[in-house]
C-alpha cells in the first residue's frame, strides 16, 4: 500500500513536470501570443514520393496513398501533369470515386486551374505545389468540404476574388511564393484562420490590411510573419515606385486608430496617405489625420506617430500655437486649416513646422497680416536632399496690404486672386508695385545729401590747409586769407616755442 501510495506522487510530480514542460515549450514557440504554425496541415509529399515512371510512359501519374491514424485513409499524389494530363491521371487511379478526401499535385504546368470542377467536391485537404500555374479561376460548389488549401510556389498571377468565398470550413490558406497582386476575398466565418503569403511580395499592402485591422470574423492569423512582407505605392510629388513593407509595420496600422486625437465630444479619422522613404531607415507610412468640421477649439494635443498631414478644417480654432510648441507637429508636412477663426500666425516664426512644411492652407479665416517668412519659396527637405517647393493657399482673408504683400502675395499664394485687401478695397492681384512702394518724403530724405556736403568740405579743408603749408615752408609766408586771419593765444604759443 506504502509503494503504491508513493507510485502515485511520483506520478503526479512526472505529471507537473510534463505539464509545466509543455507550457514552456509553447511559450518558446510562441512570439506575441501567435503560434508559430498553423493546427491544420495540409497533405503533402515530397518530390522523392512521386510516381517512378520515364518522360514517354503510360504509365498513371498518380498514385493513391494509405494514410494512418485518420477517419479517411485514402489520399492521392499526382507529380509532373499538364492540362492534357491532369483528367487521365486522376482517372487512371480511380479518381474521384475511391473515396479519396486528400490530394497533392507537384509541378503541374496549367494555364487556368478550375476551382468549379466536380471532382474537387468531397476533398478535405487540396495542395498544388512548386509547379506553373497562370490563374485560378471559378468558385468551387457549394459545401465542399475543404480545410486546407495549399498553392504555393506556382508564379500565380490571379486568383478570382470569388473563388473561395464558397468554403466555409478553410482553415489553412497556403499562397506563399506566388506573384499575386490582390488578395482574393476570404470567408473565416468568424473561425480560426491562418493564412500563409510569405514570398508572395507583390500583393497590395491594402489587401492584407483589411483584415488585421479588422477584429471578429475577419481577423486572421499570418503563418511566417517574420517573412512576409507586402507592397505599397509611394508617391512624393514627382516621384513614384513602389516599395516592400514588412508585415509587422502594416500592423501598425492596425493600432492607428486607438492612437487617432479623440475627445468626449469627437473623434479624428486617421488613414494611412503614402510611404515615405528615409535613406537608411526602414520605410513607413506616413498618417494623415482628418479633424474637420468637429467643433474643435484647438489643435489636438496629440498626434499619431509618423503623421504628416493634419486637416482642421470646419472648426472654431483661434491660435496655431501648438504649431510652434508641440513636438508632435514637428514632422508636419502639409496643414489644412481652412474655415476657422484664425487672427494671426506670427508665432510659428522660428518654429520646426516652418522648416518642414510643404504645404499651409489658411483659407477664409480673419488673418490681417503674413509674415514674408512664411512665403519663403523653397525648403531644403533632408528627407530626399532636395529643395521642395513651399505651397500657400490664404483665399477668403482680408489682409493689410502694403509693399510687401504687392510684391510677395501675388506670385507666391496659390490661391491670390481671392485674397482682397482690407485698406485698398482690391484684390491683391490688382495691386500696383510700384505704387505701393512708394513712401512720403522727410527730413530722412536728404541725409544723405548733407553727408556728402559735409564729406566736400572736409576735404577742401584738407587740402587748403596742406596748401598753406607747402607755401609756407617754400616761399616763407603764409598766404591770403591765412595771413590776415587775426592771431589767436593758441597762435602766440607756437611762435615762442620757435623761437
Amino acid at each position: 500500500m506504502l509503494k503504491m501510495h508513493w507510485l502515485a506522487m511520483i506520478m503526479c510530480l512526472y505529471a507537473g513536470l510534463a505539464s509545466a514542460r509543455t507550457e514552456e515549450d509553447q511559450q518558446a514557440s510562441n512570439t506575441d501570443g501567435i503560434p508559430n504554425s498553423p493546427p491544420v496541415q495540409c497533405f503533402y509529399r515530397q518530390a522523392i514520393d512521386c510516381p517512378n515512371i520515364g518522360a514517354d510512359s503510360n504509365e498513371c501519374p498518380c498514385k493513391k496513398i494509405t494514410l494512418a491514424n485518420v477517419v479517411e485513409p485514402h489520399a492521392a499524389l499526382c507529380c509532373n501533369i499538364n492540362s492534357q494530363t491532369l483528367e487521365y491521371g486522376l482517372s487512371c487511379m480511380g479518381f474521384p470515386w475511391l473515396n479519396i478526401s486528400y490530394v497533392h499535385i507537384r509541378n503541374a504546368t496549367l494555364d487556368v486551374f478550375k476551382t468549379s470542377e466536380r471532382r474537387w467536391r468531397q476533398l478535405k485537404s487540396l495542395a498544388m505545389t512548386d509547379g506553373r500555374i497562370s490563374r485560378v479561376k471559378g468558385q468551387f460548389l457549394m459545401k465542399t468540404p475543404i480545410v486546407c488549401l495549399n498553392l504555393s510556389n506556382n508564379a500565380l498571377v490571379e486568383v478570382e476574388n470569388n473563388s473561395l468565398t464558397r468554403l466555409e470550413q478553410l482553415a489553412t490558406l497556403d499562397l506563399s511564393y506566388n506573384n499575386l497582386t490582390h488578395l482574393p476575398a476570404l470567408n473565416t466565418n468568424g473561425r480560426e484562420f491562418w493564412l500563409d503569403i510569405s514570398g508572395t511580395n507583390t500583393l497590395w499592402c491594402h489587401d492584407i490590411y483589411q483584415y488585421i485591422n479588422r477584429t471578429g470574423e475577419m481577423q486572421i492569423t499570418f503563418n511566417r510573419e517574420n517573412e512576409t512582407v507586402c507592397s505599397a505605392s509611394k508617391t512624393w510629388h514627382w516621384f513614384n515606385t513602389t516599395e516592400q513593407v514588412p508585415l509587422k509595420q502594416v500592423r501598425y496600422l492596425s493600432s492607428l486608430q486607438t492612437e487617432c486625437p479623440k475627445g468626449d465630444t469627437w473623434q479624428c479619422q486617421c488613414n494611412v496617405s503614402r510611404m515615405d522613404i528615409v535613406e537608411g531607415k526602414p520605410p513607413t507610412f506616413a498618417v494623415y489625420v482628418d479633424c474637420s468640421g468637429i467643433q474643435l477649439t484647438e489643435l489636438p494635443e496629440k498626434l499619431p506617430r509618423n503623421t504628416i498631414t493634419l486637416n482642421v478644417s470646419y472648426n472654431n480654432i483661434t491660435v496655431l500655437d501648438d504649431l510652434s510648441t508641440n513636438p508632435c507637429y514637428e514632422d508636419l508636412r502639409e496643414f489644412y486649416a481652412d474655415y476657422n477663426n484664425i487672427t494671426s500666425i506670427n508665432k510659428l516664426e522660428g518654429s520646426k513646422f516652418l522648416d518642414n512644411y510643404a504645404l499651409l492652407s489658411l483659407r477664409y479665416n480673419k488673418i490681417k497680416s503674413l509674415p514674408t517668412y512664411i512665403l519663403s519659396p523653397n525648403v531644403y527637405n533632408k528627407n530626399f536632399a532636395t529643395l521642395s517647393s513651399r505651397l500657400v493657399k490664404l483665399g477668403g482673408n482680408e489682409l493689410h496690404c502694403d509693399c510687401n504683400t504687392a510684391k510677395f502675395l501675388k506670385t507666391r499664394i496659390l490661391d491670390a486672386d481671392e485674397v482682397m485687401c482690407e485698406n485698398e478695397k482690391r484684390k491683391v492681384l490688382e495691386l500696383d508695385v510700384a505704387r505701393m512702394c512708394v513712401y512720403p518724403g522727410d527730413w530722412t530724405d536728404y541725409i544723405y545729401y548733407i553727408i556728402g556736403i559735409e564729406v566736400m568740405i572736409l576735404i577742401g579743408l584738407i587740402v587748403k590747409v596742406s596748401y598753406d603749408y607747402w607755401v609756407l615752408k617754400t616761399a616763407g609766408y603764409l598766404p591770403w586769407p591765412a595771413n590776415r586771419m587775426p592771431k589767436l593765444p593758441c597762435d602766440w604759443l607756437c611762435e615762442r616755442f620757435t623761437k
